[in-house]
């Protein structure tokens, strides 16, 4: 179990584990975007499987490690069963990757279709602290009626952010990306990396896609980075979009761990011939809200 000892200075933290020390300034995150195989409607498997994924990315010491949306389920909105696959929160599968964040030392960012108290399924992302403690409750605010998920799930109402080792960080999912309020709303609460979970044919590597460039958009517009996570089942082409308008690294369409760094120091430093654009914004004119 890994604990952290804080130093002055350039050295913004300390994590010791039972081999090795390892040094991180506080404004940079080491990330695992785990592009998953899922099985739709087989929770075990996918639970299964997503313990083995952590062990694995755990070898790379990440601080951070991202699943793609809804794996629990592999994503199964259409699915005649959703209900029964559904899980709750607390629950015996939440808090198996509790306990895995906890034994690693590692935040973990895992998904589900999540069965809510008073009846309904929420499709849920699940921020786990390092000692396996949940930071981040998100349920999906924006769902897309043409693939069936207004029929499926509850709306979610809240967008939220929590520090993660001295870095911002927030969750939108999927079909969230479509909406540029979103996004800004996580920056504007001072969202600096925001987490993507995904599951659609829309991240399927490609730099021509309609996909890419609204990605490079959301991500150069709020000034933060965006880690999207797809899953296999839907091609893949997981990426980290960076605050300029880059895209840092993207996976290909099979299973895959993509280990990536981020720092937030660079969110200051503007290239030549780029914008301060949220500096200049004009709040008392954005102020309708239909």
């Amino acid at each position: 179990m890994p604990f952290v000892l804080f130093l002055p200075s350039w050295f913004s933290y300390c994590q010791i584990t039972p081999n090795h020390w390892t040094f991180r300034r506080m404004s940079s995150l080491k990330l695992s975007a785990i592009q998953m195989r899922c099985v739709a409607g087989n929770v075990g498997a996918n639970l299964a499987h997503s313990l083995e994924l952590i062990d694995r990315a755990a070898d790379g010491e990440p601080d951070l490690i991202c699943f793609p949306e809804s794996v629990l389920d592999g994503y199964s909105c259409r699915h005649p069963e959703l209900p029964s696959l559904a899980r709750s929160v607390p629950g015996p599968e939440a808090e198996q990757i509790a306990e895995a964040a906890k034994r690693h030392g590692v935040w973990i960012c895992w998904s589900l279709a999540e069965s809510l108290t008073d009846s309904g399924v929420a499709n849920t992302s699940l921020l786990f602290d390092r000692n396996g403690d949940i930071q981040l409750h998100y349920q999906k605010t924006h769902l897309c009626q043409e693939v069936g998920e207004t029929d499926a799930y509850r709306y979610g109402d809240t967008l939220g952010v929590t520090s993660v080792e001295g870095v911002e960080v927030g969750i939108m999912i999927c079909f969230d990306r479509h909406y540029p309020e979103a996004a800004r709303e996580l920056r504007l609460k001072g969202a600096q990396l925001i987490l993507h979970p995904t599951a659609t044919v829309w991240f399927t590597p490609n730099p021509n896609t309609i996909n890419t460039a609204m990605m490079r958009t959301r991500a150069y517009e709020n000034r933060c980075y965006i880690l999207s996570v797809n899953q296999v089942n839907y091609n893949g082409g997981s990426a980290l979009f960076g605050p300029w308008g880059d895209v840092i690294t993207v996976a290909e369409i099979g299973e895959e761990i993509l280990t990536c760094e981020i720092d937030t120091e660079e969110l200051s430093n503007v290239p030549d011939k780029h914008f301060a654009l949220m500096e200049a914004r004009r709040p008392h004119l954005y102020t309708s809200s239909k």
